[in-house]
C-alpha cells in the first residue's frame, strides 16, 4: 500500500513528499475545511458530507494530474530518443550515451535516469541496470527503450541508431493520438465533476439559514444527505469509469 502511495506521490512530480508527509497534509487540510464548513453552516452533517464530496473529487483531479503529466512525459520521449541516437552517433559508448543524456529526459523519469547511472558507476553492468531501470518505472514505453537498447547492447550497436529513430517516430504518432483522446475525456469528466458538485454548492449557500441547518442536523435530515452523497458519488464514478479509456500495456514487462 505504502509503495503505491509512493508511486502515486512520484507521478505528481511530487518526490520530496513521504507518505507519511502527504497523509498528514491530507488529515490538516480536510480537517480545517471540515471545521470551516462546519462554522458556516452550524451543521456537522452537512459539512461533513461537501467535505466527503470534495475529497473523491480532489483525488480524482490528482489522478487527472498524474495522467497529464504522464502524457507530458511521454511527449518528451522521443526528444531523449533523438538526444540519446545523436550521442550515439557520435561515437559514444551506449553507456556514455546514456549518462550524457540523462539532463534531455523526460521529467518524469529523471529520477529513474540518476538511478540507472548508480548503477552503472557500480559496475554493475548494462544489461543488468536496464532490467533495474524497467522495474524501477514500470512504464511500456520504458521497457521498450530498455530492451532496444539491451539487445543493441548484446549486438556490438548494431542498427541501434536506425531502431531509435523508428521508435521516435512511432511514439510521435501515438503521443498525437493519446492527446486529442485524453483532452475529449478531461472534457467529459470536467462536465461530470460540476454537475455532482453543483447541488452541494447550493446546499451550501442554502444552509446560512438557520432552519436549513437545522432540519439536516436531524435524523432525517441525515438520512436525505446520506442518499444524496452515495447517488453523486455512484453517478461520478460510473460517468469516470465509462469515459477510462485502456491505457499502454507492459509487452515487455519480463
Amino acid at each position: 500500500m505504502t509503495s503505491k502511495l509512493e508511486k502515486f506521490i512520484k507521478s505528481l512530480g511530487w518526490e520530496r513528499l513521504t507518505p507519511a508527509a502527504f497523509c498528514l497534509l491530507v488529515v490538516c487540510v480536510s480537517g480545517s475545511i471540515f471545521l470551516l464548513l462546519v462554522g458556516l453552516t452550524t451543521s456537522p452533517m452537512i459539512a461533513g458530507s461537501i467535505v466527503a464530496c470534495l475529497s473523491v473529487q480532489v483525488t480524482d483531479s490528482l489522478r487527472t494530474k498524474s495522467r497529464n503529466l504522464a502524457l507530458r512525459s511521454n511527449s518528451d520521449w522521443p526528444k531523449f530518443l533523438d538526444v540519446v541516437a545523436s550521442a550515439a552517433w557520435a561515437g559514444v559508448g551506449l553507456e556514455q550515451a546514456l549518462m550524457d543524456s540523462r539532463a534531455f529526459a523526460p521529467y518524469g523519469i529523471r529520477w529513474a535516469m540518476v538511478e540507472l547511472e548508480k548503477d552503472l558507476v557500480s559496475n554493475l553492468g548494462l544489461d543488468a541496470s536496464l532490467v533495474n531501470f524497467k522495474a524501477r518505472l514500470q512504464d511500456p514505453i520504458a521497457d521498450r527503450f530498455a530492451e532496444l537498447t539491451r539487445l543493441a547492447n548484446q549486438a556490438g550497436g548494431r542498427g541501434y541508431l536506425a531502431a531509435l529513430r523508428a521508435q521516435s517516430i512511432q511514439l510521435r504518432l501515438e503521443n498525437a493520438t493519446w492527446a486529442e483522446v485524453a483532452s475529449k475525456q478531461n472534457w467529459v469528466i470536467s462536465s461530470a465533476k460540476l454537475a455532482v458538485l453543483a447541488p452541494w454548492i447550493i446546499l451550501l449557500l442554502l444552509a446560512g439559514r438557520r432552519e436549513t441547518a437545522e432540519a439536516f442536523n436531524s435524523q432525517t435530515g441525515f438520512t436525505v444527505l446520506a442518499i444524496g452523497l452515495v447517488a453523486s458519488l455512484l453517478a461520478f464514478q460510473l460517468v469516470r469509469y465509462l469515459a477510462t479509456f485502456p491505457k499502454r500495456q507492459r509487452v515487455l514487462a519480463g
